[in-house]
């Protein structure tokens, strides 16, 4: 099959058969994450502290590879909870300032206090992020990215807020994640009067 980009009206052609079927037709295969207690566990068996810090942060943040080897650490506001991510997009750097978690906070405070203002986090590149990721988590990084909006959703939290927090453009990006976490419908029928 050749990489194109399609719309909804175009065909796909399967090992060069005359078989076509509309685009519309290809179910699109489900994101692939892991369980909380996997990652952690991974996580915790590292025995370097940078590469542990590295995909704790990934985990616990839901950032994107390119956001989080962007860091500095004049980027991450520990009285206030706060990172600011950036990233690079139609060669316009684009801005969210999204919460940390309080468990984060306590550990990263440990792991920049040597560092600089304007030193990097994590001065990695994407591919060594990725062979990290491979090698600890036997996946790529993004999937850390799915797993941490799967267990928001799964722990309750709102997809509004996960939306701003992962930095999608469009909810629907975000409303995807509901196909993995149906919300509880049951709950929700309880608040209706009859």
């Amino acid at each position: 099959m050749e990489k194109t980009s399609l719309n909804s009206k175009d065909i796909v052609v399967l090992n060069n058969q005359d078989l076509t079927i509309p685009i519309s037709n290809v179910k699109r295969e489900l994101r692939k994450y892991w369980g909380r207690e996997y990652i952690n566990e991974c996580i915790n068996n590292i025995s370097n502290n940078k590469h542990k810090m590295l995909l704790r942060f990934m985990w616990m943040t839901g950032l994107r590879v390119s956001e989080v080897i962007n860091i500095r650490k004049k980027d991450i506001d520990l009285q206030s909870y706060l990172i600011t991510a950036r990233w690079l997009k139609s060669r316009k750097y684009k801005y969210r300032v999204l919460p940390l978690h309080p468990d984060l906070k306590m550990v990263l405070e440990l792991y920049v206090a040597g560092l600089k203002s304007e030193d990097l986090i994590f001065p990695y590149s994407r591919q060594r992020v990725y062979q990290l990721t491979k090698k600890y988590l036997k996946g790529n990084p993004h999937m850390l990215r799915h797993s941490f909006a799967v267990n928001w959703l799964k722990c309750g939290g709102d997809i509004v807020i996960l939306h701003r927090v992962l930095g999608h453009s469009k909810i629907q990006t975000t409303m995807e994640y509901l196909k993995i976490v149906p919300i509880d419908q049951g709950r929700e029928l309880i608040k209706i009067k009859f």
